[in-house]
């Protein structure tokens, strides 16, 4: 089983990961989904040694780190084996496959799910049992999903993480084919007993399992 610590909207408060580490009985990599308003390096100490995979959010235009705007991460399974990250790739928002940056430019300006992505999107390879795209989630107007899950039929992801809203979501569309999930916003004071602050959920994060037969758990926390 691939375990996987997701989570979003930090604002500064990058002491609430060891905590949130706590709660997990193993972690094999941290998925941050932007506005982090912290350096790598201060990441990187905290996660004692967890590979971590952040985005950059609205926020973290200021920071001398640059943060990806977008990451595609296939994981690959074989049989009998525990699933494991296979590739990362960094994207920016203006990237395109390459079938698809051929269409012609009336055709682009349609939303992409009336375009045949088997046709024009990059497929994902059959040794790719999830293809997540981690997102801050701003530039596709949040909480509303249709940009955003063009973008990820486009690039033939099949998980998307998001954040921006600060709150936890969890959506699947296109017939179950495609889940899209915000875990929340990690930040605040977890030795505080309240768990909202107007209407965002605090120190809120979640754990994402893939397993063996490809199966997928997810399991909604606070720290």
């Amino acid at each position: 089983m691939l375990q996987l610590l997701i989570c979003s909207d930090l604002h500064t408060f990058i002491q609430n990961i060891p905590p949130a580490l706590d709660r997990i009985d193993r972690v094999d990599a941290i998925l941050i989904a932007g506005d982090l308003e912290a350096e790598q390096d201060e990441l990187l100490d905290l996660a004692g040694g967890i590979p971590v995979y952040a985005v950059a959010g609205n926020n973290d235009y200021y920071l001398n780190t640059e943060y990806p705007e977008e990451l595609l991460i296939d994981i690959k399974s074989t049989a009998g084996s525990s699933p494991y990250i296979e590739n990362v790739r960094e994207l920016r928002y203006s990237d395109q496959p390459e079938k698809y940056a051929r269409l012609p430019s009336i055709l682009r300006r349609q939303p992409f799910d009336k375009i045949s992505a088997a046709r024009w999107g990059e497929h994902r390879p059959n040794t790719v049992s999830h293809r997540i795209l981690i997102t801050h989630g701003k530039e596709y107007g949040v909480p509303d999903l249709q940009l955003l899950t063009s973008r990820a039929v486009l690039w033939g992801a099949n998980l998307v993480i998001y954040g921006h809203t600060h709150r936890f979501a969890d959506t699947t569309v296109r017939g179950g084919n495609l889940r899209l999930i915000n875990p929340g916003c990690l930040m605040g004071d977890p030795h505080d007993t309240v768990r909202t602050y107007a209407k965002y959920e605090i120190c809120s994060f979640a754990v994402l399992r893939l397993g063996f037969d490809n199966e997928i758990s997810l399991q909604h926390l606070y720290v």
